[in-house]
């Protein structure tokens, strides 16, 4: 059977969200290989999304330029694809399949890339313009290209992003860092504090100092952007691990799938948790987890009263009490084993 493309997006969070497109294919074409494209960054998680086959990558932005991307044409050509799924709207990356090849190249042609995108969704006159009620979802725009515009069966929901990390993955990683698995673990990924979409750094050392003191593991997890973070908790808490030094992001998977409850904040590593399974805890600012958020079930979303000063952006107004108490709630709700 041929191979089918899906062309994803580069951010990490919007790659994991692509994963549910990625099933809706698979579940249309069943047994066809599916291949991936994305960023360096994001691609090694593709190795922990079930039903892809493999991934190929290409920069962000137009650097190292049209040379590369026609080098990634000619080898995507001798892949022999069937289908191409454009999930990302840009003309930049339209031109990749096209320049491959690849017959069919569906998707929407939000930059007028008529021709170059060749099957449009029903319905696609509408992405032009931005009316309703609420905005749409990432992952409901990229089901709705899986899905060639249609709506889904009113008794079947979207499917949630997945990555998989096996428990002899898990395991041999707890082993290799001298991790004991009967103590419950506490992830908490920050984002950098100058961020708008972080919290408080006080207050992320109380929730830690609270679950050290009642015998829980406290792990800060991320990368670059975080270690600053990191040691500004640490400073207060030399007990918390700090891993956002870890270069290997498909180990930080591992990192997260071993933990027994994550609180993080808007970002790409609290969707990773959230695919993974782990019971979590986010903060986000009023009125954005619906559209920024990840979609899996057990995941606890806490944003402050619109009442509160700044309230589109700032977490401010989100109280400790109300993270404990979430937390709580949800890890009670959603058990993980050891």
């Amino acid at each position: 059977m041929r191979p089918i493309l899906v062309f994803c997006l580069p951010a990490i969070g919007d790659f994991i969200r692509c994963h549910s497109a990625v099933q809706i294919i698979a579940e249309t074409f069943p047994g066809h290989p599916i291949d991936v494209i994305t960023s360096p960054l994001a691609a090694p998680l593709a190795r922990l999304m079930p039903l892809v086959r493999k991934a190929w990558t290409v920069e962000k932005h137009w650097n190292p330029g049209l040379r590369e991307r026609a080098r990634l044409a000619r080898e995507l050509r001798r892949e022999n694809y069937q289908a191409a799924y454009l999930l990302t709207s840009s003309t930049k990356a339209a031109f990749v399949p096209w320049l491959a090849g690849i017959p069919e190249r569906i998707g929407y042609p939000r930059e007028f890339q008529f021709g170059i995108v060749n099957r449009l969704p029903a319905g696609w006159p509408k992405t032009f313009v931005a009316f309703g009620p609420r905005k749409t979802r990432l992952v409901e725009q990229v089901c709705a290209i899986a899905l060639l515009g249609k709506q889904p069966a009113e008794e079947k929901q979207l499917p949630a992003p997945r990555l998989a990390v096996s428990a002899e993955d898990v395991e041999s990683w707890r082993r290799r860092n001298g991790i004991d698995p009967a103590r419950p673990v506490l992830c908490l990924y920050t984002s950098d504090f100058e961020n708008m979409r972080s919290w408080p750094p006080e207050r992320f050392v109380s929730i830690a100092r609270h679950h050290i003191e009642r015998g829980w593991s406290v792990w800060l997890v991320g990368g670059p952007r975080e270690r600053k973070a990191a040691a500004q908790i640490r400073a207060s808490l030399p007990e918390a691990i700090d891993f956002t030094s870890t270069p290997d992001i498909a180990e930080a998977m591992q990192q997260i799938a071993a933990s027994t409850a994550f609180l993080g904040v808007d970002g790409g590593i609290s969707h990773a948790a959230g695919a993974l399974g782990v019971p979590s805890v986010l903060i986000f600012g009023s009125n954005r987890s619906y559209v920024h958020g990840p979609v899996n079930e057990q995941v606890t979303f806490i944003e402050p009263p619109i009442s509160t000063p700044s309230w589109i952006v700032n977490t401010r107004g989100i109280s400790e009490q109300s993270v404990l108490e979430a937390l709580t709630t949800t890890v009670r709700k959603y058990p993980r084993s050891a």
